[in-house]
């Protein structure tokens, strides 16, 4: 437009100074002044053309790493924290009895029942010591089965979800979402290492209560039979 404008101007020049009378004086006109400046006007007009699709560009690819694309909200239907987070439910796991963990307390039930050899019947007949010792073993046995199931089972589901976000990766339409979808990969990962750390802390639990249960039937077998120092010693006969 710029460019048509002084086209104009020039035109117009050079009409006024055809029409001028012969006498007259004519008016100085730099044309080669003229032509350079409608080329630095040109110039000047592509640089902002180039400058304006520099900016667009510049929008287009800030759009494609900044903002939300939803991806913390995959797989948001995933049970993650199935394993007892404190010593108290755990005790409650181990009774059948934790209500925050519905999954684990069910197969602690199931499993006590499966295991269990001696009957009710012949249970009722030992000591309430020795139903309580084995009750605490049917327990503990039955939470490390449990345990290793509910983890068995949510590794499992856990590397499927894991693949359906790999999947997803291909159907990424800019650079944020393949970061998003990345970033969730390894949260997940993540999550399964801390599950694995929390699954050997568990089980050296179980072993501690393990090794105080056998601590404590050594004692119970020794006060059972008695005072070592005096049993064997005979009884003087009475006068």
């Amino acid at each position: 437009m710029v460019t048509r404008i002084f086209r104009s101007l020039f035109v117009v020049a050079c009409a006024t100074v055809a029409a001028l009378p012969t006498h007259a004086q004519l008016a100085v006109i730099d044309i080669p002044a003229i032509v350079q400046l409608i080329q630095e006007v040109q110039t000047m007009e592509q640089q902002v053309q180039t400058a304006e699709q520099q900016l667009v560009q510049a929008k287009q690819a800030l759009a494609t790493m900044t903002g939300g694309r939803g991806m913390q909200l995959l797989q948001s239907g995933i049970l993650r924290n199935y394993l007892p987070s404190s010593w108290s439910q755990l005790a409650s796991a181990m009774q059948g009895g934790a209500a925050g963990f519905p999954g684990l307390t069910a197969d602690v039930r199931t499993a006590i029942l499966a295991n269990a050899i001696l009957t009710p019947q012949q249970l009722a007949i030992l000591s309430a010591a020795d139903q309580k010792q084995i009750l605490a073993g049917r327990q503990s046995s039955a939470l490390q089965q449990a345990l290793s199931q509910e983890a068995l089972s949510n590794a499992s589901g856990r590397f499927a979800s894991i693949q359906s976000l790999i999947d997803a990766i291909p159907a990424a339409v800019d650079q944020k979402g393949i970061l998003d979808l990345q970033a969730r990969i390894n949260a997940e990962l993540g999550m399964l290492q801390n599950e694995q750390t929390k699954l050997q802390i568990l089980h050296q639990t179980m072993q501690a209560l393990e090794s105080v249960d056998r601590q404590q039937q050594r004692e119970q077998i020794i006060a059972g039979h008695g005072n070592f120092a005096s049993r064997f010693q005979p009884t003087p006969a009475a006068p």
